[in-house]
């Protein structure tokens, strides 16, 4: 008996069903879902924060950061014959003014419509808020007319032939009125006067430039008179040439009163055009 209690008991397999082995398969997967539902979730939640976050910093700086409030804010540069207050006034700022409202196309129409100016370059800088304007002047070079529906106008022209009002030359401070004229001012004919301010010789003292409706070009020289210069072609600069050389060999003696005008039309062969003499009426008879 004392042999039987020494032996070790026998062992029983104990089965494990296959249903229980599913469940937990399936608890393990959805705990796996369920978390990463929840990473997923503060994952959207950090996001939608910081778009919130983002949103109101760009609001507080549309607000209250990047925004003009005074002309200190304004810088202006290139137009020394306006003051930043003019300038301010064309462009039709208005304080404050959000930087990302101001439209430069717009801005860029208005100064260039109520000042001289040319070459207009808009800078935005945010940090700190600051508006740059670069200008470039059109100087007056001569006084015009031209003829509108209305009547004649008068103005300026600058160093392009480009017309400027009297109302942008009155807003500019300009040294004094120019001495040239130019009569029959058109806008096609901005390059040809353009040309003639370069190259009109300082000799002959050109004082006025008249654009007739026939197509033809006059100047009025004060050593020699009045020159016709005929039609727009391509011997223009032969013209001048011409009208330089004569100026040069005139001898300073002002025109005669016989002498009507200088004909340049042909440069090859100028000719002197004198008034027709006035027929002498007959001495009345004795008889």
């Amino acid at each position: 008996m004392d042999r039987a209690a020494d032996e070790p008991l026998p062992l029983r397999a104990v089965s494990v069903s296959p249903a229980r082995h599913r469940n937990e398969g399936v608890e393990r997967r959805r705990e796996l879902r369920r978390r990463k539902r929840l990473s997923l979730l503060a994952r959207c939640w950090r996001l939608l924060a910081l778009l919130a976050a983002s949103t109101g910093l760009g609001w507080l700086l549309l607000r209250h950061g990047w925004v003009l409030r005074d002309a200190d804010q304004v810088q202006v540069s290139g137009a020394w014959g306006f003051s930043r207050d003019q300038i301010i006034q064309a462009a039709g700022l208005r304080f404050p003014v959000p930087l990302l409202q101001l439209n430069p196309d717009e801005l860029r129409q208005r100064l260039s419509g109520s000042l001289p100016v040319e070459q207009i370059q808009l800078q935005r800088h945010m940090l700190p808020p600051q508006l740059n304007i670069n200008l470039r002047q059109r100087q007056a070079v001569a006084r015009a007319q031209r003829r509108k529906a209305s009547g004649l106008e008068n103005g300026f022209v600058d160093r392009t032939g480009a017309w400027i009002t009297r109302e942008q030359q009155a807003k500019a401070r300009s040294s004094g009125t120019p001495s040239l004229m130019v009569m029959g001012w058109q806008q096609r004919y901005a390059p040809t006067i353009k040309q003639l301010l370069l190259q009109l010789p300082k000799q002959a003292n050109v004082q006025r430039l008249d654009f007739r409706r026939n197509g033809e070009l006059w100047l009025i020289s004060d050593r020699i008179g009045p020159v016709r210069l005929g039609p727009l072609d391509g011997q223009l600069q032969r013209r001048l040439l011409v009208l330089g050389h004569l100026a040069e060999t005139w001898g300073g003696k002002a025109p005669t009163p016989d002498t009507q005008a200088l004909d340049l039309s042909n440069p090859e062969h100028p000719e002197l055009v004198l008034r027709p003499t006035k027929a002498k009426k007959p001495a009345p008879s004795g008889n």
